[in-house]
């Protein structure tokens, strides 16, 4: 039980100091990603995040579910790119879409999210769309 409250105790810690180097990336992007999993490595001299089991990402109204999931950071500690893999959901909750789809690589540039493998869409029009591939403008579509 112990070893128990230790791993919950390093992982939500591990919350919390993520919430403050992305608050870095949210200047400049206007978002704030919190992150949290079963496990974390962090790769600081790469700028890499990496999350595995019942991993949870959310971001503004979004949220990303997976079980394993990549954080890139730029040199100057901006979100770069997040590339998920395994039972990958992202939810828009305000416009009440979802995706769901075998993996995803969100790219922070231009705000797009590449969805592949049994992809599965459904939005607020009524849209239920299944493709292979999917890409999502998150500006101007939402997930």
């Amino acid at each position: 039980m112990k070893s128990k409250k230790i791993n919950s105790f390093v992982g939500i810690g591990l919350v919390l100091i993520l919430s403050i180097i992305f608050a870095g990336a949210a200047v400049a992007n206007q978002k704030t990603l919190v992150v949290s999993s079963s496990e974390q490595r962090i790769d600081y001299g790469n700028r890499i995040f990496t999350y595995k089991g019942e991993v949870k990402a959310t971001w503004e109204d979004i949220v990303l579910e997976a079980d394993e999931m990549d954080v890139y950071l730029t040199e100057e500690n901006t979100l770069k790119e997040i590339i998920a893999r395994g039972n990958v959901k992202v939810i828009q909750k305000e416009k009440n879409r979802k995706v769901n789809g075998e993996s995803a690589i969100y790219v922070a540039e231009d705000d797009r999210l590449i969805m592949e493998g049994q992809v599965h869409y459904q939005d607020e029009l009524g849209n239920d769309l299944q493709a292979h591939k999917m890409t999502i403008w998150i500006k101007t579509e939402g997930p």
